[in-house]
């Protein structure tokens, strides 16, 4: 009996012990984050001809200055103003580049919009809303060269991730971060 309780004690100990060395420690979250793929994306302004390609998001934390890179290219082309955008908006990007299976660039039609510039859309055309997504840097209008535009919005409703609006005519699909999905054409 007293092998046997001996047998359990050392057990107990040596399981607590390994428990103590494979416990997760600051260092290994560490290194567990690098070692989750870093995000990226690749997109061409057709109006302004600048471009970004890269990594948004690594280590666990979006990138800062990827992020006002973004911003830049995707400021406003009418009057060159800038507005932090979504990350959110980056990741349904990246997320939707997966789903399709493709990392060619997205082609931006439009990115943010000044209020003033909406203002002048929205008088001159009733496809602009007065409130768009593009004025709280949450909205992005793209297409992507080897993918038709069919199933670019196909893909993009399917993610159930927000706004998707599809204009065949303007040759172009409308992406946003709002809370609850809606979809038009």
């Amino acid at each position: 009996m007293t092998d046997l309780v001996l047998s359990r004690r050392k057990f107990l100990v040596l399981a607590s012990s390994f428990m103590a060395v494979t416990a997760v420690s600051p260092l290994s979250a560490a290194t567990s984050r690098a070692l989750v793929p870093a995000r990226k994306l690749s997109l061409y302004n057709i109006h302004t001809g600048e471009d970004f390609e890269g990594a948004f998001w690594r280590g666990g934390h979006y990138d800062e200055k990827a992020l006002m890179r973004l911003a830049h290219v995707l400021r406003d082309r009418r009057n060159n103003k800038r507005h932090p955008i979504d990350p959110k908006l980056f990741d349904l990007m990246h997320k939707l580049q997966s789903t399709l299976g493709t990392k060619d660039p997205y082609h931006i039609i439009c990115g943010y919009r000044s209020a003033e510039s909406n203002a002048k859309m929205h008088k001159a055309s009733k496809g602009v809303a007065k409130n768009s997504q593009h004025v709280q840097g949450k909205a992005i209008d793209l297409r992507l060269e080897h993918v038709s535009l069919k199933e670019l919005s196909n893909a993009a409703r399917s993610l159930k991730a927000g706004g998707v609006g599809y204009y065949p005519k303007s040759n172009f699909v409308h992406i946003d971060t709002r809370p609850k999905p809606a979809f038009w054409t």
